[in-house]
């Protein structure tokens, strides 16, 4: 008798993957159909139906190189959280209230439900697990401590709480071709978030993992703005600043907000 063929965790994320979507572009997903990374990963998590989603699934070697789709250069830095994406969204915190039994965890919970129905500004944790969400959906984990190029556990105290080893960098999302970071900083404090920027990337370079010929991995950042009051432009001009301070790459920069009704 023939032992049962039980798929392992990256033919389940391939599975997943290349699984088909629906064509159902609205004029907003076609203004931004060539954004790369967070992009593709809204688009096939969600089902979104955007053309990079299906540009994605074609792409020779796409399931090991899942944060990037190779060959294309986005027309723009934004990606706009829609209704399907806030159903996800709503989805999984409801799921999570539903089993909290702490009343301090109902409470934050709840209180990610009431912004993302509100569509307001984000708190930066939930800026970081919201957007984990979606790439979790795709097998890409969420953070992962890293010190000396290599994975590193974190110490606990006689107190009994644990704390990242000392010079240790802790990227949001880690893909297996890239360290991604999430950041939600008020947009009249760009300095400052270029500054911690500049600072994260530097010990990244230095701490973070490797590729196999040993050079750091693709560092990309993703800037949550949703909830703040501004236009298209500025959230434009702020990623072209993030890439002129940081030394990014244009396409590895993006700004995650809030449909932007676009002018006719």
């Amino acid at each position: 008798m023939n032992a049962p063929n039980h798929k392992n965790w990256r033919q389940r994320r391939n599975d997943r993957y290349f699984k088909p979507v629906h064509d159902c572009k609205s004029t907003q997903q076609k203004e931004f159909e060539e954004e790369q990374f967070l992009g593709s990963v809204l688009g096939t998590a969600v089902k979104i139906g955007s053309g990079l989603a299906n540009a994605a699934s074609k792409v020779s070697g796409a399931a090991s190189k899942l944060s990037s789709v190779a060959g294309t250069v986005p027309k723009s830095p934004i990606i706009s959280i829609g209704n399907r994406q806030r159903v996800a969204l709503l989805e999984h915190w409801a799921n999570k209230l539903k089993r909290a039994k702490s009343d301090v965890v109902k409470a934050r919970y709840q209180q990610y439900i009431d912004t993302i129905n509100k569509r307001q500004r984000p708190s930066w944790h939930q800026s970081e697990k919201d957007l984990q969400l979606f790439f979790k959906k795709l097998g890409m984990p969420g953070q992962k401590t890293f010190l000396g190029n290599q994975p590193a556990k974190w110490i606990k105290r006689p107190d009994g709480t644990a704390v990242p080893p000392r010079n240790s960098v802790i990227p949001d999302i880690n893909p297996a071709d890239a360290m991604i970071e999430v950041k939600n900083y008020n947009i009249q404090n760009q300095d400052a978030l270029i500054r911690n920027l500049q600072q994260q990337i530097g010990r990244r370079m230095q701490q973070g993992p490797q590729d196999a010929a040993g050079n750091p991995l693709d560092q990309k950042v993703i800037l949550d703005m949703r909830g703040q009051q501004a236009t298209l432009d500025q959230l434009k001009q702020l990623a072209q600043k993030v890439v002129s301070g940081t030394g990014l790459a244009p396409e590895n920069v993006q700004v995650v907000t809030w449909e932007i009704v676009l002018p006719g």
